[in-house]
C-alpha cells in the first residue's frame, strides 16, 4: 500500500507552475501600491478582533477630528451647535484612548507578571 502513495509523487521538474510567476518586486514596492480604503475593514467584522476594532474607531475619531481641523484652518466658521457636538466628539474619543491606554497597561502588567513567575 505505501508503494502505491510513492508511486504517485513526481519528480521536482516534472512539476509546472499553475500560473506564470509574479513580477520580481521588492516588499517596500509592494506596501507602497497597497491601498486600503479608510472606511473598509481588512478582515470580515466577525474575524475582525476587539482590539483591531477598538483601534479602528480611534483612527476614525482622528480622521473626523482632522478633517473638521482643516475646515476651520480654512476659514470656515461653525455654528454653536456644531461646536458643541465636537466638543463632545473630542470628549468621547478622548475617553477612548483613556481606556485603551488603561487596557494596554492592565495587559503589559499581566505580562510582566508572567516573565516573573516561578516555574
Amino acid at each position: 500500500m505505501a508503494a502505491a502513495v510513492f508511486q504517485t509523487v513526481r519528480p521536482p521538474e516534472a512539476i509546472r507552475p499553475a500560473s506564470r510567476p509574479a513580477p520580481e518586486r521588492s516588499f517596500s514596492e509592494v506596501l507602497d501600491r497597497a491601498e486600503l480604503s479608510p472606511g473598509r475593514p481588512s478582515r470580515a467584522p466577525a474575524e475582525q478582533s476587539a482590539a483591531d476594532r477598538v483601534l479602528g474607531e480611534l483612527d476614525a475619531g482622528r480622521r473626523r477630528l482632522d478633517s473638521i481641523i482643516a475646515q476651520a484652518r480654512s476659514g470656515r466658521s461653525f455654528r454653536p451647535g456644531e461646536l458643541l457636538a465636537m466638543q463632545a466628539e473630542v470628549y468621547r474619543i478622548g475617553e477612548q484612548v483613556a481606556l485603551t491606554q488603561r487596557l494596554v497597561e492592565a495587559g503589559t502588567a499581566g505580562i510582566r507578571r508572567l516573565w516573573t513567575l516561578q516555574v
